[in-house]
């Protein structure tokens, strides 16, 4: 699937499917336009933070994934997310795209980390 390629609306409405809206207000000040591709880094990066993916290593130590690659990897996520399949992630999608987006993963990681779980001791 080329993001470039398909008709704007089609993709905006099918992206704009799984975008919650306060993954959009957490980035807002950082975009004029929310593109698709905008969008999909975004989410991508908001599930990774939800599935507590760790904080990736710095940009050299990571190839970057080539454009049909990171399409083909979209499609893959879309098409599970439509399926029901909401918490597939794909990480070297995530890790490629945190190292593109680094201000937006700073920003959805600052609104959507959660707190390191905590196991209770019980004295019996």
């Amino acid at each position: 699937m080329e993001l470039k390629r398909q008709p704007r609306n089609p993709w905006k409405t099918r992206v704009h499917d799984h975008v919650p809206p306060a993954l959009c207000e957490a980035v807002a000040h950082l975009c004029e336009e929310f593109t698709a591709a905008y969008l999909l880094d975004c989410l991508v990066l908001h599930k990774g933070i939800q599935c507590r993916l760790p904080k990736p290593a710095q940009a050299a130590s990571c190839p970057r994934l080539s454009q049909d690659e990171r399409s083909d990897r979209y499609g893959m996520l879309l098409s599970l997310w439509a399926g029901g399949c909401t918490t597939a992630i794909d990480e070297g999608l995530f890790l490629d795209a945190a190292h593109r987006r680094p201000r937006e993963y700073d920003a959805l990681r600052q609104r959507f980390r959660r707190k390191p779980l905590c196991l209770a001791t019980h004295k019996g």
